[in-house]
């Protein structure tokens, strides 16, 4: 097992669920945890995660759907957590439930800190205050290996608000490739499109981090040579151990910034008929298109990435995105997911708004966003 302190406490390694999680409980100072996840209840993974528990703790548990997460669910949780009397959050699980806990152990202890969330008053978040100790446990590539530090909320007037900094990296994460064993060959090739744009936007923001370039690159090279593998076959362990490194990777660089192609997917969200697309789905459709547009602004840097990714020295990276969506069956246009041309310009507005687009490396106005997501269309 490889323990690594990057900003936080990361525990690596196959089956590090059971040899890792009470150890880490004992780190934090948990005994009586609230347990986040949007697993299905009687599913075997969440019953394997309950079992490498301490025998005896004290559990409080909240099932999450699998969506954006809203004021209304935060404010049950945080009701849950107080009746429970617990001392600590876990999320175990996909983004929903690996958001919430994060967002919960931010906001339970310091009320001044959830109420600038609330309102939107504060959305760069540097200053952990009073947190809670949490733990994160993820179950998909597609969440930034339980480390992302960027989380959307819906507040209960419907606007959106995007939350980011380090304030929200957890205590600690659990990093076991042997808990994305469920995930089929859609929700698979859509976590590969999440972990592959995180290093690519990245590596390509504004701000000045050598080492977090580094570590981008690093994680575009893993991903890149195991991707067809881990969405093919599920029995491939070693393509999908690769691949949570490279989704720790991307989540460790990340702390640099990102950019236009997670400000429009943020934007979007809440925007598709019938609930939210998959995170990765919507980069698929949407990376092509600000790959483009931001061309003109990063150098030499796309010809480093199409190396890294081990493509023909001739490849253009926007059209490449676009082959290997195609490639991974996953939706090239927005428009099948019933999408009205009506509501682009709030998305793209939204878009402009967004945290991440201030380190796009090309200024990108609500304008230029609705020119995208009309090519996306």
């Amino acid at each position: 097992m490889s323990l690594i302190t990057y900003l936080t406490r990361v525990r690596f390694a196959d089956a590090v669920l059971e040899d890792g999680i009470e150890s880490e409980l004992r780190q934090c100072g948990i005994t009586r945890p609230f347990v986040l996840t949007d697993r299905e209840p009687d599913g075997a993974l969440l019953a394997r995660f309950l079992g490498a528990l301490p025998d005896g703790m004290p559990v409080t548990r909240q099932l999450l759907p699998n969506a954006p997460l809203t004021q209304a669910n935060l404010l049950i949780a945080v009701e849950r957590f107080r009746a429970g009397r617990c001392d600590g959050v876990i999320g175990f699980g996909g983004i929903a439930a690996i958001d919430m806990a994060r967002l919960l152990a931010l906001t339970y202890a310091d009320k001044s800190a959830r109420t600038r969330v609330l309102t939107g008053t504060a959305t760069t978040l540097r200053d952990r205050g009073r947190a809670l100790p949490v733990i994160t446990v993820p179950t998909t590539a597609a969440c930034g290996a339980g480390l992302g530090n960027c989380i959307r909320l819906v507040r209960a007037d419907t606007r959106p608000v995007t939350l980011i900094g380090p304030a929200l990296l957890p205590s600690a994460t659990l990093c076991d490739p042997t808990l994305m064993s469920d995930e089929g060959p859609e929700a698979m090739a859509a976590a590969v499109i999440d972990v592959l744009v995180h290093c690519v936007e990245t590596y390509l923001c504004t701000d000045w981090n050598p080492p977090a370039d580094g570590i981008a690159l690093e994680g575009l090279r893993r991903a890149s040579a195991v991707l067809d593998r881990a969405v093919d076959d599920r029995g491939d362990l070693e393509a999908r151990r690769e691949l949570m490194a490279a989704a720790l990777n991307g989540a460790l660089a990340g702390q640099k910034g990102l950019g236009g192609i997670h400000a429009l997917a943020h934007a979007l969200e809440r925007q598709v008929p019938g609930g939210p697309a998959p995170h990765g789905q919507l980069h698929a459709a949407l990376a092509p298109h600000v790959l483009e547009f931001n061309a003109p602004a990063v150098g030499k840097r796309y010809r480093l990435i199409a190396e890294t990714m081990r493509l023909p020295e001739s490849a253009d990276l926007p059209t490449a995105f676009a082959k290997l969506g195609e490639r991974l069956s996953l939706p090239l246009r927005l428009s099948p997911t019933g999408l009205a041309r009506t509501a682009l310009p709030q998305i793209a507005a939204q878009a402009e708004a967004d945290p991440t687009n201030r380190t796009n490396p090309r200024m990108a106005t609500a304008a230029d966003y609705q020119t995208m997501l009309e090519a996306a269309l």
